[in-house]
Formats: C-alpha cells, structure tokens, sequence
C-alpha cells in the first residue's frame, strides 16, 4: 500500500477501517472496484475514480473504506470541506456496502471511519439509501427525503419504454417525427458547442456557470462519462450527461437545451437514447436523479433516501436552525406572512454566526 492511502486500523471495538485523501494504489483499487460489483447501487461517486473529479479536486475528497479480513466490504465518499464533512445528496448517496458483507459491522466501520476523518469539523451530513434499512450512530439525526427514480435496466429497453407514459412516448416519437437525433459527443467541438448552451441554460435558471478548463477535464473523464447530444437539421440543441459505473448504476448527471427547442421535445428523446445506451452496455439501473413530475413518467421506482446529520457545532446551531425549519413548514400555511418573513430572517441571522 502506497503513501497515499491509510492502512486498515483495529479499534478496541474491533471495527476496522482506511480512510483515503487520493486515488489508492492499484491492489486497493482493484479490490475496491470488485465489491462494488456485489453491492445494491454501483454508483461512480461511490469508486475510487471518485477521486478524479475535477468538481470537487479542492474540496478535500476522501473515502472510508470497511476492511475486513483484508477485503473491502463498504465504502462511502465525501467532501471534507470549511468543517462541514459531507456525504453525497439526497438523490445521490454516496455509500455501497457488499451482499456478502455484515451490512451492521459495514456500517459501523464506515462511521468509525468517518469520525475519524471529521476531527474538529462542525457538521457530518450523510446520504443514505433509506431501503433496506442499516444501523447507523444513535447521535446522528435523520430526515427522510423523496429520493429518485430508479430504472431497472435489466428489463430492457422495450418492456422499460411500454412502462412510460403515455405523454411521455408521444413526444419521444414526436421528437423523432420532427427530425431530432441523439448521438453520444464524438469531438471537443462538440463539447464546446454543449458548453455554449450550457452557459445559457445556467444564465437562464440563475444557476452557477461552470469553469470552461473544468468542464472540458470532466468530459476526459471517458470511462465514466458521456455525453448524449440532439441535433436538429445539423445543429445541437440539447444535451443530457451521465455518470456511470461500468456494469452497474448510470446516473443522470445534467441536461441543457436551448429554449427555442424545446418544443421539439430532444429532452424526453435524449433520455430515451441513454437508457437504450444503458441495456446495451449492461447498466443495471438508472438513476434519475431526482421524483419530480417530468421524471416519475418514465416509470420505475421511487427510492426514498435518508439524510444522517451529526451537528458539533456551538450551541449546535444547525440543529437549532433544522428545528425552526421544520415548524415553520408545519404552520405555514396558518402563519402571517409578516412572521413567515421574521422566521427568514432568523434564519438567514443563524447562517452568519456560522460563517
């Protein structure tokens, strides 16, 4: 084992873990990768590729993984960034834990692992498939959230396109009747035409811009990526990103369209075009990333996912600002607006003191 990683280390409670800041040497990589091919959700985020993420490269990455008996049976990634430690997001968790493992002993290794890495950090948040159920530290807090839409691509692509709306195979075949095909980006020309809409998408919804240099590393990111574009009559007009994990999740990473296309329907087909991709290259699921409308007519489950949070923080403010959060939401509907615009500023007041 390199500098790089951390060897496994035995606790009195006899919980073994590695907690790793970089991409690990190639015998951990190896054994690291062919765990996650026996575990529920085979995500990229959850592998040691994880690590080459441009995104988040100056966000202290790091890694937990369980070791037992030399094995690696569990991992969960994360950022470890301004003492806030946090793990994945509620329509991407961050963890997988082996069949053939003691999904109790995984989880708690993870945990000892992830404490040791949060030292004198003020807040842990992690994001958990909330099915089937681990143990996990009494002292965290849960909050349930809707979770994703989950296609179970083994089904293949024609019993998958028979569960989908009716709206939503219409306008798949409208985007065809209209001329609208969608190939995976071949060129950095390609790449740079996606990123000009891109930008105007982000422009457009007030979201944050990605750095041209960043975005371009992400795309060269080619065993893990790609890049479904629409073109109509020679020209782009909306693309879709995935994130995947050979063999096992792909994951619905972004999408970009321009505005004026939007009536040809390339988003309903470029989703379309993927999970074709998906059966072919053997995915076995597809991971919306997210429950709203738009993707819940595609079919598939609904898997409900978990937030743990640890706050350490003085006078334990996050909790304190979770609390007034959640009453807020159970009267607002009975609440004047002038105190609703009080809780706000409450709220916006706890943010600064833990700036």
């Amino acid at each position: 084992m390199n500098a790089e990683s951390v060897p496994a280390v035995q606790r009195e409670d006899e919980k073994l873990f590695s907690v790793l800041h970089h991409f690990p040497d190639h015998c951990i990589a190896e054994k690291w990768q062919a765990f996650l091919s026996d575990s529920d959700y085979p995500s990229h985020y959850a592998a040691p590729e994880f690590f080459l993420e441009p995104a988040i490269r100056d966000k202290n990455p790091f890694a937990v993984l369980s070791v037992v008996d030399g094995e690696v049976t569990a991992v969960l990634t994360g950022i470890n960034d301004a003492g806030h430690i946090q793990s994945g997001l509620s329509v991407r968790p961050q963890i997988a834990i082996s069949h053939r493992a003691d999904p109790a002993q995984g989880m708690a290794n993870l945990m000892s692992g992830l404490l040791a890495e949060a030292r004198s950090a003020r807040l842990i948040d992690v994001f958990e498939w909330s099915k089937p159920a681990k143990p996990i530290d009494s002292r965290f807090r849960q909050k349930s959230y809707e979770g994703v839409v989950m296609l179970d691509l083994s089904l293949g692509p024609e019993a998958l396109f028979r569960r989908f709306s009716e709206n939503k195979r219409t306008n798949i075949k409208k985007a065809i009747k209209h001329g609208v095909s969608v190939e995976p980006a071949k060129s950095l020309d390609d790449i740079s035409a996606y990123y000009t809409i891109c930008v105007d998408w982000c422009r457009r919804k007030a979201l944050p811009i990605p750095p041209r240099d960043q975005f371009q590393q992400t795309f060269a990111l080619t065993n893990n990526r790609v890049l479904f574009l629409a073109r109509h009559e020679g020209h782009i007009i909306a693309g879709v990103v995935i994130r995947f994990f050979p063999h096992g999740v792909m994951e619905y990473a972004a999408n970009s369209s321009l505005e004026s296309a939007l009536r040809l329907r390339p988003n309903d087909l470029l989703h379309w075009r993927a999970i074709e991709w998906g059966c072919g290259e053997g995915m076995t699921k597809y991971n919306l990333g997210g429950a709203h409308l738009f993707l819940r007519k595609f079919g598939g489950e609904i898997v409900p996912t978990i937030r743990y949070r640890l706050d350490m923080s003085l006078l334990r403010r996050y909790a304190l600002r979770d609390w007034i959060t959640e009453k807020v939401e159970v009267i607002r509907p009975c609440v004047p607006e002038q105190v609703l615009s009080l809780a706000r500023a409450l709220h916006r007041r706890i943010e600064g003191l833990q700036s």
